[in-house]
C-alpha cells in the first residue's frame, strides 16, 4: 500500500452520504468531462479498468466506467469502501490473495480483476464521497508517479462536481429570483389584504378599456361598491375582524363576478367593478346577486353574527366620456344610495 500527501478523510457513512447529497449527481446520465477523466487514469496507469465511484447506502454507483459496462455493483462487492477510510491511494497488489477481497465476483469471475488501486474523491470539507480508482487483470505495482497523477484526477472529480453544485445553487438562485420579480410585479399590481385590483393597476385597466370601447362600441359598466358602516366593524369588533370583512367580501365578489370582470379594492372599504360587454340591466343583477351573497354569508367567526351590506353605484361605461367625471358620476350615485337608507344599488 502506497500513500500520497492528502488532506484529512472523514469518513463516517452516515455524514459522508448527505455529503454526497448535496451534489446530486447520483443516477445522473454519464457526461463527457468524467469520462475524459477515468480515461486519462486508465491511460496514466496503464490500465483497463477505470472507474469514477460514489459511494451511496446500498451501492456503489459508477459516475463514469471504463472497460466495465456496468453502472452500479452491491456495495458489499466494494473494493472502494476501504479505500475512502484513509488519506492517499489505496493499493492492493492482488486481490485474490487478500481475505478482505478474494471473495469478491471481480476476483471469482472467468476473467477476474486482481489489481486495484483508489484514490480518494474528497469534498474540500473533507468528506470521502467515492473513489476515482483502476483496476488491471493481473496482479502489479503502481509507481509514485501515477499514483501522483491518480490523487490529482480525483482531485480533478472533486471540483467537477463543485462546479456542478455551483451551478445548481445559481440555477436555483436565477429560478427563485424569477419568482421573486414575479411576485413584486404581482404585488405592484394587487391589494395586499384582498388579493384584488389595487387602484393603480384598475385605473391602467379602466383606460384600456376606455380605448377598446371608443373602438368596438361595446356595452360596459362600472360599479362602485361601499361596505355600509364599516368603521362601526372596527370600532366595535376590532381591525381584525375588520380585515376578514374586507376579505370576506373580496372572496364573494370572486364567487359573483365572471372572469372577464375585473373587481378592485379602490380604497379602504369601498371597491370598484369593471363589467365589460354588460349592460346596464346586466349589471344590476349582478348588484343585486352582490347584496344576496352578503346577506348568505355574515363574517366567520364573530358571534352575534355579523352580516354585512353594501351601498353600490352603477354606472354604464361612456367611452367619449372623460374618465374622472364617471367616476364622480359613481361616487355621487354611490352616496345617494347611502342617503336613501344602505344596502341598495343606485343606477346613474
Amino acid at each position: 500500500m502506497a500513500e500520497t500527501s492528502s488532506p484529512v478523510v472523514l469518513y463516517d457513512e452516515a455524514a459522508s452520504l448527505q455529503a454526497l447529497q448535496r451534489y446530486g449527481i447520483l443516477d445522473t446520465p454519464m457526461e463527457p468531462a468524467y469520462d475524459d477523466l477515468a480515461g486519462i487514469a486508465a491511460h496514466v496507469c496503464e490500465a483497463p479498468v477505470a472507474l469514477i465511484n460514489l459511494l451511496d447506502s446500498h451501492r456503489q454507483w459508477f459516475k463514469a466506467s471504463v472497460g466495465i459496462p456496468l453502472r452500479e455493483t452491491p456495495l458489499d462487492q466494494s473494493v472502494c469502501r476501504y479505500a475512502v477510510r484513509q488519506p492517499g491511494v489505496f493499493i492492493v497488489p492482488d486481490l485474490a490473495k487478500d481475505a478482505r477481497f478474494a471473495h469478491f465476483s471481480i476476483v471469482t469471475q472467468e476473467n477476474p480483476l486482481r489489481f486495484y488501486a483508489g484514490a480518494p474523491l474528497v469534498t474540500p470539507d473533507g468528506f470521502a464521497l467515492g473513489t476515482l480508482c483502476v483496476l488491471d487483470h493481473r496482479p502489479r505495482q503502481l509507481s509514485q508517479k501515477a499514483q501522483d497523477m491518480l490523487g490529482a484526477l480525483a482531485r480533478q472529480v472533486i471540483r467537477l462536481l463543485e462546479l456542478k453544485r455551483a451551478n445548481d445553487r445559481q440555477g436555483q438562485m436565477l429560478v427563485e429570483l424569477e419568482e421573486a420579480r414575479r411576485q413584486m410585479a404581482v404585488l405592484a399590481h394587487t391589494d395586499v389584504l384582498t388579493g384584488l385590483a389595487n387602484r393603480r393597476s384598475f385605473t391602467a385597466r379602466l383606460l384600456q378599456e376606455q380605448a377598446l370601447l371608443r373602438r368596438d362600441g361595446e356595452p360596459a359598466c362600472l360599479l362602485m361598491m361601499d361596505i355600509d358602516h364599516f368603521k362601526r366593524v372596527n370600532d366595535v369588533h376590532g381591525h381584525d375582524v375588520g380585515d376578514q370583512a374586507l376579505q370576506l367580501f373580496a372572496t364573494l365578489c370572486r364567487d359573483v363576478f365572471r372572469a372577464a370582470d375585473m373587481v378592485s379594492r379602490w380604497g379602504g372599504e369601498e371597491f370598484l367593478a369593471l363589467l365589460p360587454a354588460t349592460r346596464v340591466e346586466q349589471a344590476q343583477a349582478v348588484a343585486q346577486r352582490v347584496h344576496a351573497a352578503l346577506a348568505a354569508h355574515p363574517v366567520p367567526g364573530v358571534t352575534p353574527p355579523l352580516v354585512l351590506t353594501v351601498s353600490m353605484g352603477l354606472s354604464s361605461f361612456d367611452p367619449l366620456r372623460p374618465l374622472e367625471i364617471t367616476l364622480r358620476a359613481l361616487d355621487s350615485a354611490l352616496y345617494a344610495a347611502k342617503r336613501e337608507g344602505r344596502n341598495r344599488t343606485v343606477v346613474v
